[in-house]
């Protein structure tokens, strides 16, 4: 039998800044570092033999090893437009730096994308 280990840090921070009462910036960020492997099958027996194959699993724990680091941060402004509306524009910036890029091939990569809307409380 196989045993799955995995270990997940997080760290997050969120800053706002109040220019007026009706209006603000703010700020998250949060970087995470995840790593996750499985132990080896050892030899797995079959009960009967298949002519012609030759199926050999102990190495796929070597291909179980993930390990990822997530950055993201995100800058915003919004406005209060009444007592329960608030109009907002955000960027956001995601980095994803995978240290195991022979599991799923290579991963890294990073994306800037652009927001904006209105929140409605009731």
């Amino acid at each position: 039998m196989s045993d799955y280990t995995s270990e997940f840090n997080v760290v997050f921070f969120n800053a706002i800044l109040n220019a007026s009462e009706k209006f603000n910036f703010y700020m998250d960020g949060a970087y995470t570092k995840s790593e996750g492997s499985f132990t080896s099958f050892g030899v797995l027996e079959a009960d009967e033999t298949v002519p012609n194959q030759d199926l050999d699993y102990s190495m796929v724990n070597e291909y179980s090893d993930l390990d990822f680091a997530l950055f993201e941060l995100t800058y915003g402004v919004s406005f209060q437009v009444d007592t329960d509306a608030r109009l907002y524009t955000s960027v956001t910036y995601m980095d994803l730096t995978d240290n195991q890029p022979y599991v799923y091939g290579d991963q890294d990569g990073s994306i800037t994308y652009y927001s904006a809307g209105m929140t409605v409380g009731f």
